[in-house]
């Protein structure tokens, strides 16, 4: 398996890929918001809101994933394996979804 092939349940999950791609949509609004708030002062930190609600998003859309994916593997260690490598393969594809 290359290292961009995210293996199943993973790769099927919409809400996996969802999570993924919010919070590295996320990640980019944090350094947005810093960027605005170093130039427009205190006021400026309002932009935070919007990385807060992506990570709220991310949040709520993996616990959905690890609800339906956990249930897949005999141990939980299992899965937390599997999971860790699947993120990683996901953001090495740049959070795009396989065909």
């Amino acid at each position: 398996m290359r290292s961009s092939d995210v293996a199943e349940p993973f790769r099927s999950d919409a809400q996996f890929w969802r999570s993924v791609v919010a919070s590295m949509f996320a990640l980019v609004t944090v350094l947005a918001a810093a960027l605005v708030t170093g130039l427009a002062g205190r006021w400026g930190a309002v932009a935070f809101a919007v990385p807060v609600l992506l990570m709220a998003v991310a949040a709520r859309e993996a616990k959905a994933s690890t609800a339906r994916t956990r249930p897949t593997f005999a141990t939980s260690q299992e899965w937390r394996d599997a999971e860790r490598r699947a993120v990683a393969a996901a953001l090495a594809r740049g959070g795009r979804r396989p065909q």
